[in-house]
């Protein structure tokens, strides 16, 4: 049986082999203790003046390096101690790392990767969002870890299933920027078409750039049956829908909060894509704020998530998701969500606002169509042929702006929204000052030619857009004992990330990271 070890600074997570550490200095492995950061090699990709949680795919990067670690021959007697800078920033993200390691590969519940960390002084740094603004509303490593430990219970994230290459391939810009939130929602940026002018004609030709036809590559290899636009136009949905993808416009203003009249068609419309087996795509400008608030109302809905969870949750898939005052309301709305699942139902009737879905309505009005529904099939049985008027739910006159939301409880200045740019820079916009350039953007929007060059839908033959869902193996344990057979191994499929010392990526993360010097006994 393995015994403790006694270190400055360092937590015990398992007796005599897993801990975690903060120091000021680089420390030296021992005959009895190896240490390891990932500091150096995984980093953040920050909007303004978020720092964290790290991502999914940061935690499969990180999952690797640990086991290469755990399975070296020379290091199966050792404790194995993972440590960031004494930075606060730095040691939330490497705890929540762990933690969140612990819960999806090791199978740990929330108390038990929590209790190590109870009452540790100085306490860890609680995260915030990615808005341009002072931080009001902040969410734990408390929150992250019953958001991904929830997850995890309701099917949403299988470590051993996830494909890192096809995550950090279409996460960039040039390749669409979108994540597949869950197996039912992707979240993306809007894409953008340029206009170009035929030199014969003089007209304009509407042109599909590389991230457009990667999206729309993947989109009609992966089942999306309906794309939802929360922002102005900035291209035509014809070419969606001649894809079979139905398109439905449900917009609102930039850094806002959608009224619950959009939120109740969203998830009923969601509800009825799901039945039929397919995907739904979401996006504003940046795929970040309006959309994190009506996937995390549906998560809300349908699994029973808290607001911080939810949160916790989006950020660690999708980093930058819900923004500013978006948080308030999430938070606010979060038991009404949950209440809907008990006094709404999917109505009986199609509504034209959503392309035909059906809305939630409530009990009592789904009470009534289905006897309407009834009564109508007994009459048509009797000979008298009643044709009866579908109901429409009016969807706040198809665009609702958020300043109409009166709930005093949500701040309603909305800081400056995060934008992902090319080559992994991220920024700020300042809202002000580009709503009036996007109204006039809107206004001149006309329809264009969308027979594009079928040449520019081509795309890349060696990229495979398809999601692979095949479970992996399991990576022979050299250790010996119990204790070794308590830590379950995980085997990467992506090889490039195995081992060896490798260069920072765009994506924000390097493989290989070991950053101490051997001590000499």
């Amino acid at each position: 049986m393995r015994r403790s070890i006694y270190l400055d600074n360092t937590i015990e997570f398992l007796k005599g082999r897993v801990y975690l550490g903060a120091y000021d200095y680089t420390p030296e492995d021992t005959d009895e203790v190896v240490f390891f950061t990932v500091e150096d090699s995984i980093f953040y990709n920050s909007f303004h003046l978020d720092f964290g949680p790290m991502n999914i795919g940061h935690l499969y990067r990180f999952a690797v390096v640990f086991h290469e670690i755990l399975n070296d021959p020379e290091n199966s007697n050792k404790a194995v101690v993972f440590y960031s800078s004494a930075s606060s920033r730095q040691r939330a993200n490497a705890a929540c790392m762990l933690c969140c390691y612990m819960i999806l590969v090791q199978g740990w519940t929330p108390h038990q990767v929590l209790q190590p960390l109870a009452q540790v002084d100085p306490p860890f740094m609680p995260f915030r969002d990615a808005g341009y603004s002072n931080a009001d509303f902040e969410i734990t490593i408390q929150d992250v870890i019953y958001g991904v430990w929830r997850s995890k219970e309701k099917g949403l994230i299988d470590l051993h299933s996830f494909n890192l290459e096809v995550y950090e391939k279409y996460e960039h810009v040039e390749n669409g920027d979108f994540n597949l939130l869950t197996p039912d929602f992707i979240a993306f940026a809007s894409p953008q078409e340029d206009e170009r002018i035929n030199d014969v004609g003089g007209n304009y030709k509407s042109h599909l750039n590389q991230p457009f036809r990667s999206v729309l590559k993947f989109f009609s290899e992966n089942d999306v049956q309906l794309v939802v636009r929360l922002n102005s136009h900035l291209y035509n949905k014809k070419h969606f829908e001649d894809l079979g993808i139905k398109h439905v416009d449900m917009i609102f203003e930039d850094g806002t909060c959608p009224d619950l009249s959009i939120v109740k068609s969203f998830v009923g419309a969601a509800d009825t894509i799901i039945k039929r087996g397919g995907k739904i795509a979401v996006h504003c400008k940046a795929g970040l704020g309006r959309t994190g608030c009506l996937i995390g109302a549906h998560l809300i809905y349908t699994y029973g998530f808290t607001a911080n969870e939810c949160i916790g949750f989006l950020r660690f898939i999708r980093p930058g998701m819900v923004v500013g005052p978006q948080q308030h309301w999430l938070y606010l709305h979060q038991n009404d969500f949950r209440e809907w699942k008990y006094t709404m139902r999917l109505s009986l009737q199609q509504s034209d606002l959503i392309g035909g879905l059906f809305p939630l309505v409530p009990v009592e009005q789904y009470r009534l169509q289905k006897k309407k529904l009834k009564d109508g099939r007994k009459e048509w049985q009797n000979g008298r042929d009643v044709t009866t008027t579908p109901g429409q739910s009016k969807l706040s006159d198809s665009v609702m702006p958020s300043s109409a939301f009166s709930s005093v409880a949500v701040p309603q200045h909305s800081p400056g929204q995060p934008r992902k740019g090319q080559n992994g820079s991220n920024t700020i916009e300042d809202i002000a000052k580009v709503k009036n350039i996007d109204a006039k953007e809107n206004n001149a929007n006309v329809a264009v030619d969308n027979n594009s060059d079928e040449d520019m839908m081509q795309t890349d033959e060696s990229s495979n857009g398809r999601i692979n869902n095949k479970g992996s193996q399991t990576i022979p344990t050299n250790g010996n004992g119990k204790d070794d057979a308590l830590l379950k191994q995980l085997l990467p499929k992506n090889r490039r990330a195995m081992s060896g010392r490798r260069l920072p990526s765009s994506a924000g993360g390097v493989r290989k990271m070991s950053g101490t010097k051997k001590g000499i006994s």
